[in-house]
């Protein structure tokens, strides 16, 4: 279900950039969309450190047992 929202998002970016970009506003879309990319990149680096300490405190747990 989630892809199928990513898509139509897609889908819907596309329309709006060709659409910006024959009003000459083509900087906008990927201001927009650097915006987003910035957003995804900083959620992905503040997981990892939470998932390798996770993993590390099981490897502890299951080398005492």
């Amino acid at each position: 279900m989630k892809r199928i929202f990513v898509f139509i998002g897609l889908i819907g970016v596309c329309i709006g950039t060709v659409y910006l970009y024959q009003r000459q506003l083509g900087a906008i879309p990927f201001l927009l969309l650097s915006i987003y990319f910035f957003i995804l990149a900083y959620k992905q680096l503040s997981k990892k450190p939470n998932q390798c300490d996770e993993e590390e405190k099981e490897k502890k747990n299951n080398r005492y047992s």
